[in-house]
């Protein structure tokens, strides 16, 4: 299945407000109870109603969700944090459009039936760079149609209209760290990348849950950037926004 979905400014930006705003929808009702079937893998995703619609997720991965921030960005928390799984369905009072007041309102829930209290922070953590290759980029520059706009499907990311800033994010969603843009390259592109996932691959958030295909011999994702784009990815370390949980607690079923 194609994944389709509009780059946001707030993802591309790291982690979203930190305090549900006061004047903010909320969840009319909301029913939260613990997995039965852990098996059939884990989603996370507001449904064409408009409701939160959850299977199989773990509090890290609801956090992750509300404040758009990846797995390696959540930090403490109780020890069934990223192990207890639970099927949600939560509608707002009011249909939001905004996908920032949605995720504000996934933060009240989780505030209120979680008992969340978290902080934010910044670590020292590895991380990669964007540089150049030996013997530049090859980007093809974008000329026309609608943007910025991404699909991945395993192995293949086909973009248009992006930015390098928006491609490092991209590229983060693979590799697990956060990717810092250094190519010192301007302008808006159209680019397709192929690679052969492997089983270390990490997921991005409309594809919790889903394994990649394992391939073992084909190419990898940091030697197709440096193939097919003329682009590096270069092992470091720099500063980190995180979240950190200091509290949580299991929710009562109803």
């Amino acid at each position: 299945m194609r994944i389709a979905f509009v780059i946001s400014a707030g993802l591309a930006a790291g982690i979203a407000a930190q305090t549900p705003e006061p004047a903010a929808p909320a969840f009319e009702v909301a029913s939260i109870k613990a997995s039965r079937d852990v098996s059939s893998g884990s989603s996370v995703l507001q449904d064409q109603s408009g409701n939160l619609t959850t299977h199989n997720a773990t509090l890290k991965r609801l956090v992750m969700f509300a404040y758009a921030v990846r797995e390696h960005q959540v930090i403490g928390g109780p020890s069934w944090i990223d192990s207890a799984c639970f099927d949600i369905l939560a509608k707002p009072a009011v249909r939001t459009r905004s996908s920032a007041e949605f995720r504000r309102m996934v933060q009240a829930l989780l505030s209120d039936r979680f008992k969340v209290k978290l902080h934010q922070d910044s670590r020292e953590l590895p991380i990669y760079a964007l540089v150049l290759a030996k013997g530049g980029p090859k980007l093809t520059e974008w000329k026309e149609g609608v943007g910025p706009t991404c699909q991945y499907q395993g192995g293949e990311l086909t973009c248009r209209k992006v930015s390098m800033a928006i491609l490092a994010d991209e590229l983060a969603r693979r590799v697990g760290r956060t990717v810092v843009d250094r190519t010192g390259v301007t302008g808006a592109f159209d680019v397709k990348l192929t690679w052969s996932p492997d089983e270390f691959q990490v997921p991005g958030p409309a594809e919790m849950g889903r394994a990649e295909a394992a391939n073992p011999g084909g190419l990898s994702l940091f030697s197709a950037v440096q193939e097919q784009l003329g682009l590096k990815l270069e092992a470091d370390k720099g500063p980190v926004p995180v979240l950190i949980i200091d509290s949580a607690e299991r929710p009562s079923e109803n």
